[in-house]
C-alpha cells in the first residue's frame, strides 16, 4: 500500500525552525526564496542568532588600532558589549520593523556597539632620550589622558594632510594564557586615513552617539571598505605642538589632537558569520591554540 508524504509546508513552525536550525546562517540565505513562509521563519531564526552573537558570553571582541610605525608596542584592546539597537529583544525587533516584515535586508543594516577598554598592561611606551630631545619611540601610541576612555595622540606637521591608523577587529575565544586564544576570526581590517580637515571639524563639534544613522554618521572612522567596522571618537586639541621656525604663507600650521575611543560599531550580520567561523575552528582544531597580537614583552 503506497503512502504519500506530507509536504514540508504542512509542518508546524516549531518543527520547521528546528530543521532549519541545523544549517549555518550563510546556508540559510539560499533558502529564503523558496516561499514566503520559509522567508519569515529564517528571518526570525537569524534575528535570534544575531542577538546571541552580539552578546555572546564565551567570545570577546578585541581591537587593534595603531599608527603603522607603532605596531610593535601598541596593545590590543578588549571590548565590552553595549547594545544592538533594534535587536536587543525580539519585541524591539518586531516593533522597529513592523512595516518591513519579511525583509532580510533590514538585518544587514543593524550594528552592534562595544566599548574599547583600557589595556591592563601597556607595552613599551615612549620615554625621553637620556641626552634630551625627541623620545626614543615616537609619541603616537596610546596615552592615558581620560579616566574611562582609551586615548591616542595624532600629530600632523605643516606639510601633512593626514595621518594613518591600521585597524583590525577580531572575535576570539580566550585561551589558558594571556595573548593565547582558542580561536580567532577577523571581522574587519584596513588602513584608515585621518584627515586634517576631519580632525578640525570633530574637535569643533564633539561626537554624538547616533545609532539610528550609523552608515551616514560623520563621527565614525570606517576601518574597511565594506563599512563592517567603525570607530566613534571624540577629538580633543592638545597644546603640545612644536611651532616651526619658518612657516610659509600657504602652509598649514602643525596640529596635535587626542583621539578618545568612545564606541566600536560592528555590523551585526558580519559578527554572526565570524562567530560561526570561530565555532567551526574550535570543532576542527580542538586542543590547539592561536596566538594573536603583534606585541613584545
Amino acid at each position: 500500500m503506497a503512502t504519500s508524504l506530507a509536504p514540508i509546508e504542512s509542518l508546524p513552525n516549531e518543527i520547521l525552525t528546528s530543521i532549519l536550525s541545523s544549517f549555518s546562517s550563510r546556508s540559510l540565505l539560499a533558502f529564503t526564496p523558496t516561499c514566503h513562509r520559509f522567508h519569515n521563519v529564517i528571518l526570525r531564526l537569524l534575528q535570534r542568532r544575531l542577538l546571541e552573537a552580539a552578546s555572546h558570553k564565551e567570545h570577546r571582541l578585541i581591537l587593534e588600532c595603531y599608527h603603522p610605525s607603532a605596531k610593535f608596542y601598541t596593545p590590543y584592546l578588549y571590548c565590552d558589549y553595549i547594545s544592538t539597537p533594534g535587536l536587543d529583544t525580539e519585541r524591539d525587533f518586531r516593533s522597529a520593523n513592523s512595516e518591513a516584515t519579511g525583509q532580510l535586508g533590514i538585518l544587514s543594516e543593524l550594528y552592534s556597539y562595544f566599548r574599547p577598554l583600557k589595556p591592563i598592561d601597556n607595552r613599551r611606551s615612549a620615554r625621553p632620550h637620556p641626552a634630551g630631545g625627541w623620545p626614543i619611540l615616537p609619541p603616537i601610541g596610546l596615552v592615558d589622558k581620560h579616566e574611562d576612555l582609551v586615548c591616542q595622540d595624532v600629530s600632523l606637521e605643516s606639510h601633512e594632510l593626514f595621518s594613518q591608523l591600521v585597524t583590525t577587529t577580531n572575535l576570539v575565544k580566550l585561551g589558558p594564557k594571556p595573548g593565547v586564544f582558542k580561536s580567532s576570526a577577523t571581522i574587519g581590517e584596513g588602513l584608515t586615513r585621518v584627515w586634517r580637515e576631519w580632525l578640525s571639524e570633530r574637535a569643533s563639534f564633539p561626537s554624538r552617539s547616533n545609532h539610528a544613522t550609523v552608515q551616514t554618521d560623520n563621527d565614525l572612522l570606517w576601518a574597511d571598505s565594506g563599512n563592517h567596522v567603525g570607530l566613534r571618537m571624540n577629538v580633543v586639541p592638545t597644546s603640545d605642538v612644536r611651532e616651526p621656525i619658518i612657516l610659509n604663507r600657504d602652509e598649514d600650521p602643525p596640529v596635535s589632537y587626542t583621539l578618545q575611543y568612545e564606541e566600536l560599531a560592528v555590523r551585526t550580520s558580519q559578527l554572526l558569520l565570524m562567530l560561526e567561523t570561530a565555532l567551526d575552528q574550535e570543532l576542527n582544531h580542538s586542543g590547539k591554540a592561536v596566538v594573536i597580537g603583534s606585541w613584545v614583552s
